[in-house]
């Protein structure tokens, strides 16, 4: 059993010395409370927000591996001896690469693991300023197997599968799933989780940007799909406690991975996706003019 602390925060736009003292001040009240949180888990973008706008001056805002906001959860993580889930941060890594980034960081500020965005949001140029993740891993933790997705990955149910045929036992993601799509939110997270008996933790933002409105609803959402915990529309912190147990539970009662027919499944699930190849071998002829 362990306690997970969402900080649903509002996040200000290109400010990120604002949200690290707005995401300080909340993580002093989470690890404040009677039960004190075992993971501590940000909205994607958290330091800093994201807009189109930004995609000319993207040299203002990246950070390289070991840049400042990762530096500032790791001293918090390792100052509270608690894990956190960095929402993501905007990353440039050695290959020269930005990416969409999560980093997990253990009790003693260590990085454990991370995770950049697989699949981009390319209706709003998402794939422009950004390379997709192409590493996909369930890390070990203290407290179980996990996984994680950020905000658009949640559509593409592939994803979710894979990791919980590696074992995850917790998908976690970080958000800025914006209005009006509430209801694609609710129904794509339980969704995840009841299809893969596995529990669903996402953390989302709430505030406006450029890009529109965000509603929140952080939510923890338990293998049979009951809502464990749900957030509003306004800034807060959502608490819940996960029993992992209860993934070993439900494996034991519906058999639904010892039932699956991979080899009667779509050959069209294995084909690349020849329209995004299209669309980066035109950005890349651009790029050399």
């Amino acid at each position: 059993m362990i306690q997970v602390a969402l900080l649903q925060t509002d996040i200000h736009f290109k400010e990120p010395l604002r949200n690290f003292e707005t995401v300080g001040g909340l993580f002093e009240e989470a690890m404040a409370a009677r039960q004190k949180p075992d993971v501590v888990i940000l909205p994607e973008d958290w330091s800093c927000g994201f807009s189109q706008e930004m995609f000319h001056h993207m040299a203002d805002f990246i950070e390289p591996e070991g840049g400042p906001s990762v530096s500032f959860l790791r001293d918090l993580a390792r100052r509270h001896r608690v894990w956190v889930v960095g929402g993501s941060i905007g990353t440039q890594f050695s290959d020269g690469k930005m990416r969409n980034t999560t980093f997990l960081i253990d009790r003693e500020g260590n990085i454990a693991g991370d995770y950049s965005k697989t699949h981009l949001y390319s209706d709003m140029d998402e794939d422009l300023p950004y390379s997709q993740g192409d590493r996909n891993a369930v890390f070990e933790t203290e407290w179980g197997k996990v996984a994680f997705m950020i905000c658009y990955d949640i559509r593409f149910c592939e994803l979710s599968r894979g990791y919980a045929l590696e074992g995850a036992e917790a998908l976690i993601v970080t958000s800025n799933f914006p209005n009006p799509r509430l209801n694609h939110w609710k129904t794509l997270l339980t969704a995840r989780a009841i299809e893969n008996q596995m529990f669903v933790i996402a953390c989302n933002r709430v505030g406006t940007s450029p890009m529109g409105s965000y509603f929140g609803h952080s939510l923890v959402i338990d293998p049979f799909g009951e809502i464990l915990a749900e957030g509003g529309e306004k800034q807060e912190i959502v608490t819940a406690q996960v029993d992992f147990s209860a993934v070993k539970t439900i494996r034991e009662t519906i058999h639904m991975f010892r039932d699956r027919q991979p080899h009667l499944y779509s050959r069209a699930l294995l084909t690349p996706n020849t329209l995004q190849e299209e669309r980066r071998e035109a950005l890349r002829r651009l790029s050399e003019r």
